[in-house]
């Protein structure tokens, strides 16, 4: 059976203090920014009680995570100003994980290998 090569990122945050304005700024300049990635396929910020932030990313492959890393940087430096990173998580096909290894191994990401799943 084949598996679908989407790699998909879901970052968990807090944001810190009264950076609340400041940090759905950036998220809206963040979708706009992945609006215009190829190999970006769907993003979306989901907030909860007490300034709990879930961000949700997926790609065509690894290239298109590393590409987007590369394209981000300065909003992403940004990001991490105005927020607390809590938890990342990388889930798609192992061969596609193993390439993102060194780009994300400074936030300890869980590792979830894509076994089964469909794209349309």
């Amino acid at each position: 059976m084949s598996v679908p090569q989407i790699v998909t990122v879901v970052g968990y945050m807090t944001i810190l203090g009264s950076h609340a304005a400041a940090f759905r700024e950036n998220c809206s300049k963040m979708i706009e920014l992945r609006r215009q990635e190829p190999g970006h396929l769907a993003s979306a910020y989901s907030f909860g009680a007490s300034g709990k932030v879930v961000s949700r990313e997926d790609y065509d492959n690894a290239d298109a995570v590393i590409r987007h890393m590369e394209l981000g940087n300065h909003i992403f430096e940004l990001t991490q100003q105005l927020v607390e990173i809590t938890g990342v998580e990388l889930h798609g096909p192992q061969a596609e994980l193993e390439k993102l290894g060194d780009l994300f191994k400074g936030m300890s990401p869980a590792i979830f290998e894509t076994e089964f799943g469909f794209r349309r």
